[in-house]
């Protein structure tokens, strides 16, 4: 289990944040009330982590595996 960390500096709020990117206040308050109908799953959202069964690798193998067989294919025609 990894060991878990402590945040000792000040971390910003999200007014501060925004107020030194230069966003506007109703912009904001928009954005919050967006991400948290998204996290509670208020806005009918499906939100899904996406974890892969195979390595990429391996996947993008079989594809250009497949490409060299069709064009094999489409030549001897």
């Amino acid at each position: 289990m990894p060991a878990k960390a402590v945040i000792t500096a000040p971390v910003p709020s999200v007014q501060e944040a925004a107020r030194e990117m230069g966003v506007a206040k109703a912009r904001v308050r928009q954005l919050r009330r967006l991400m948290t109908a998204i996290v509670e799953g208020r806005d009918g959202r499906v939100v899904r982590f996406v974890t892969r069964t195979a390595p990429a690798g391996s996947k993008r193998r079989a594809v250009a595996k497949r490409r060299v067989a069709r064009r094999k294919q489409a030549a001897r025609s």
